[in-house]
């Protein structure tokens, strides 16, 4: 039976999201054993809110809690009592196949690095974060675990990216974009000039060359490769204007009786939008690179990303997930 960890403590929105998608993942399977991280009087409070006798789980009682404005390599250290520290104890000692949490994203990078340590031939674990697109959705790569990169990170970056997203997504040959400042070879930076160069040389790579943001919405590319701080920005400033955007639709529907009734008339389309770009329905980011299975959701994640992020997990481990990144990598 494959064994899933999950941080009850780590998410802005408590205990209660994490057990609820637990809970409503066992309704439909009995293929999973929980181990939930965290503080074990409240999490079984939690549980007892909801009746279900098929509830198949162990807690692992972890009292200490890894703030977002902690140090991440102290807050490791110091803080060996939380349910990050805990579970990678647990990945490493094989008692867990995989790890999910809405924890710090620092302090899940710390444990990748130097405990758990990167697979061999990579420097650096990364985050993978899928963006929704008008086309396919797009992995982008780096989201924000290192803004100060290396021409070498960002090449293996992709080495990494295209192996999960032809595990995850069944596609042979996805297509792998560089962010620059325009799409001719000499264009960008020292570090994507140097990038660029890297990823061109791998035949085994379907690299279309530089790619700008504006075309990124359309799905120009499967894969987008950046370092750490362009691509956070980049992430927040699209889940911004799409946010945005919905509440001035939203704002214009309800100015008036006319538009209300036009609001009723294409709230199926908006809904069926809303979908299309829900980031949430793909799970979460997983932190590639490193010898074991960890997945970041967002800080604010309810109990339906939660929902993805299980199935999501279950998908990679079925397929082999770790052992074909380092397969790939060795090749």
């Amino acid at each position: 039976m494959i064994k899933i960890g999950i941080d009850a403590s780590g998410g802005d929105n408590g205990e209660f999201e994490v057990i609820k998608a637990i809970v409503e993942y066992s309704k439909k399977y009995n293929d999973v054993e929980f181990i939930i991280f965290g503080d074990e009087d409240i999490i079984k409070d939690e549980i007892s809110k909801f009746k279900i006798s098929n509830l198949n789980y162990i807690i692992s009682d972890a009292k200490d809690k890894i703030e977002m404005n902690d140090h991440p390599v102290i807050s490791i250290r110091t803080k060996t009592n939380s349910s990050i520290v805990k579970a990678s104890k647990y990945l490493c000692e094989g008692k867990i196949d995989a790890f999910i949490s809405a924890g710090s994203t620092g302090a899940l990078v710390a444990i990748a690095q130097f405990i758990l340590k990167p697979i061999n031939g990579v420097d650096r674990p990364v985050l993978g974060a899928i963006v929704p697109t008008n086309n396919t959705p797009m992995l982008l790569v780096d989201s924000g675990c290192n803004v100060d990169s290396k021409p070498e990170w960002l090449y293996q970056y992709a080495i990494l990216a295209n192996s999960y997203y032809k595990l995850m997504f069944n596609k042979d040959n996805p297509s792998i974009g560089l962010l620059s400042v325009g799409t001719e070879e000499n264009k960008g930076n020292n570090l994507t000039l140097a990038t660029y160069k890297l990823i061109r040389n791998n035949n085994e790579l379907n690299f279309i060359g530089n790619v700008e943001a504006r075309d990124l919405t359309r799905g120009i590319c499967d894969i987008l490769i950046t370092d750490g701080f362009a691509g956070n920005v980049f992430l927040k400033t699209y889940e911004g204007t799409a946010k945005l955007i919905f509440e001035l639709i939203k704002e214009q529907i309800m100015s008036s009786i006319f538009t209300k009734i036009g609001g009723l008339i294409i709230k199926p389309a908006l809904k069926n939008i809303l979908l299309k770009y829900d980031a949430k329905v793909y799970g979460g980011a997983p932190i590639l690179g490193t010898n074991y299975l960890i997945v970041k959701c967002h800080g604010n994640s309810q109990f339906g990303e939660y929902l993805s992020t299980i199935s999501q997990v279950k998908t990679l481990i079925n397929k082999n997930f770790i052992k074909t990144i380092k397969n790939s990598f060795e090749r």
